[in-house]
């Protein structure tokens, strides 16, 4: 476990909600237009009747399922990151326990590591 010594203040832990937030509504809408799309490409694959057609479209659906399902795990990152602002631990690095860089999560805001820990767990 690490310890959590140095943190954000409220007012930038705020700054932070409001982009978390924010790329969480976004998320959330871009799964519901990929989920939209995947609903209609199972439901035509029904009415198809073309071999070629038939392939095409199961590849486009798994095409759809795979960013769906990635999204999905984006979502609940950001959750999880909203989660670390309620008790605490935004911020600081899961493996150092050191504060990530203010412009790294600006960039990647439901990120857990700073840049030379994510290096060193890759």
């Amino acid at each position: 476990m690490v310890m959590v010594c140095e943190k954000y203040s409220s007012e930038e832990l705020l700054v932070f909600k409001k982009i978390l937030l924010e790329k969480l509504e976004e998320a959330n809408y871009e799964l519901s237009v990929l989920e939209k799309g995947l609903s209609r490409q199972e439901s035509g694959l029904e009415l198809s009747g073309k071999m070629f057609e038939e392939n095409v479209e199961v590849i486009e659906t798994e095409n759809i399922g795979q960013l769906a399902e990635r999204q999905q795990k984006f979502i609940k990152q950001i959750e999880l990151a909203l989660q670390r602002i309620k008790n605490g631990t935004y911020g600081v690095c899961a493996l150092t326990g050191r504060l990530i860089d203010k412009e790294r999560l600006k960039v990647v805001p439901h990120t857990m590591y700073a840049v030379d820990a994510k290096s060193k767990i890759k």
